[in-house]
């Protein structure tokens, strides 16, 4: 059947995708986090290497500053593209259609009506666009408080 195979095709792409972005998300985030913890304790050791070289002070402390704005670069880039709440986001709706995937290949069958399939069919086209909805209102939600976000980042 067409129609079977089409909703089977569009649930197989839609997997795929979000599988993807979550994956790619997933490792934003990891590598942003990471990068924060590791310039944070580079900044820790050189402003002990301040009190232990002195004549150097002002070496270390230029770079201590250089640091920290890497550091309130990378956690603001994190705050505005969001790379953990997308990730989540992203495998929640991958779990989501796997679960409608599996549903589908487990009720219907090459006999099936058309109105089962596109039962289905409207049952993706639903869950998706309520994945759309969930994350625009999390962006609208977050971006009245834009500013305050990053500044509570930065700290």
């Amino acid at each position: 059947m067409e129609k079977q195979k089409y909703l089977l095709d569009q649930l197989e792409e839609m997997i795929t995708k979000f599988e993807v972005e979550s994956k790619r998300h997933k490792t934003l985030y990891r590598i942003l986090r990471y990068a924060v913890f590791i310039l944070t304790a580079i900044s820790a050791v050189l402003a002990g290497l301040t009190i232990k070289f002195p004549e150097y002070s002002s070496d270390f402390s230029v770079a201590i500053v250089l640091f920290s704005a890497v550091i309130g670069v990378i956690t603001s880039i994190e705050g505005l593209r969001k790379p953990a709440e997308l990730w989540i986001h992203e495998r929640s709706t991958y779990y989501a259609l796997m679960d409608l995937k599996r549903e589908v290949e487990f009720k219907l069958n090459e006999n099936s009506a058309s109105e089962l399939i596109d039962k289905y069919f409207f049952q993706m086209q639903e869950l998706l666009g309520a994945s759309s909805e969930k994350w625009n209102r999390n962006i609208a939600g977050n971006s009245k408080h834009g500013a305050t976000d990053l500044a509570a980042c930065r700290t």
